[in-house]
C-alpha cells in the first residue's frame, strides 16, 4: 500500500472532526446571537433606560425563574397537555379533510371557501362561545389550539396532494393502478414533507391557542401565570414564564421534527 493510498483513507477522528463542526456551525451562530442579545438587555438594564419594573434585567429573570422553576414547571403541565393534544387533533382533522378536498374537486368547491371564511373571523372573538359550549377547563384550551392549528394543517396537505408531478399521474395510469392505491402509494409520500411543514407552523399555533385560552378561563397554565403576573407587574417571573413557554414549544417542535425524520425514513426504505 503506497503513502498516496494512506493519506486518503478517512479516519474516524476525522469524521468527528466533521461532526463537531457541523454542530458549531448549526448552533453557533443562534447562540452568537443570543448572547449579543442579552448583552445588550443587560446594558440597557444597567445604564437605567428603561425602568426596572417594566425591563428587568436577565440575571434578574433568570435569578427568578431559578426561585420558581418547580411552580413554573408544574404550570407548564396543562399547558403542554392541551399544545399536544390541540396539535395532534389539528393534524388529523387537517390530514382528513385535506386528503377529501384534494381528492374531490366538487367537495373542495363547496366546503375551502366556507373553511377560509371561519379563519378569516378573529379568534378572540370566538372565545365566549367556545366558553358556553365548552366550559373553563382544558377542553375550551384545546378546542382553541385545534382551531388556530388546523388551517395550516389543511393547506398544507392540500398543496402537497397536488403537487405531484402530472407524469407520475400518467404512469400510475398506464400501470392500471387504481385510485386509491395511487393516493397511497404515490401522492401521500410526496406530500409528507408538505404535510410535516404544516404540522411545524401547526405547532407554533397550537400553543398560542392553548396560552389565548388560559388568558381567557384564567384557572391553570403558563397563560395564566403571565395574566396573573402583568396584573400585578411582576414582569420578571411573568418574562421567566415565558422562558418556560418558549421551552414546551421548543419540546413539540423538536417532537414533530423527530417524528417527520422516522416517518421520512419508513418510507423511504419502502
Amino acid at each position: 500500500m503506497t503513502d498516496l493510498s494512506l493519506s486518503l483513507r478517512p479516519t474516524a477522528g476525522s469524521g468527528v472532526g466533521d461532526a463537531v463542526r457541523d454542530i458549531a456551525r448549526a448552533v453557533g451562530p443562534p447562540l452568537v446571537a443570543a448572547a449579543v442579545l442579552l448583552a445588550g438587555w443587560q446594558l440597557v438594564c444597567e445604564a437605567a433606560i428603561v425602568e426596572p419594573r417594566l425591563l428587568p434585567s436577565p440575571v434578574k429573570v433568570f435569578a427568578t425563574l431559578g426561585r420558581s422553576l418547580d411552580v413554573l414547571l408544574v404550570q407548564a403541565l396543562p399547558t403542554l397537555y392541551g399544545a399536544l393534544a390541540g396539535i395532534g387533533l389539528a393534524a388529523l382533522l387537517g390530514l382528513l379533510l385535506g386528503g377529501a378536498l384534494a381528492w374531490s374537486q366538487t367537495v373542495m368547491r363547496a366546503v375551502y371557501p366556507t373553511v377560509v371564511f371561519f379563519q378569516l373571523i378573529p379568534k378572540v372573538a370566538l372565545a365566549p362561545l367556545f366558553l358556553l359550549w365548552f366550559g373553563t377547563g382544558l377542553a375550551a384550551n384545546i378546542v382553541f389550539s385545534v382551531f388556530i392549528a388546523f388551517f395550516p394543517v389543511l393547506v398544507a396537505t392540500i398543496t402537497g396532494l397536488q403537487a405531484t408531478p402530472p407524469a407520475f399521474d400518467g404512469l400510475c395510469r398506464s400501470l392500471g393502478m387504481s385510485r386509491m392505491r395511487q393516493f397511497l402509494a404515490v401522492k401521500l409520500p410526496f406530500a409528507l414533507p408538505y404535510i410535516f411543514s404544516g404540522m411545524r407552523m401547526g405547532v407554533t399555533f397550537a400553543v398560542i391557542g392553548v396560552v389565548l385560552g388560559e388568558f381567557i378561563t384564567g384557572q391553570a397554565g403558563l397563560g395564566y401565570i403571565i395574566l396573573f403576573s402583568a396584573n400585578n407587574f411582576e414582569t420578571a417571573l411573568l418574562l421567566a414564564s415565558i422562558v418556560v413557554l418558549c421551552g414546551v414549544g421548543a419540546l413539540l417542535f423538536g417532537l414533530f421534527l423527530g417524528l417527520e425524520a422516522i416517518v421520512l425514513c419508513l418510507y423511504d426504505s419502502r
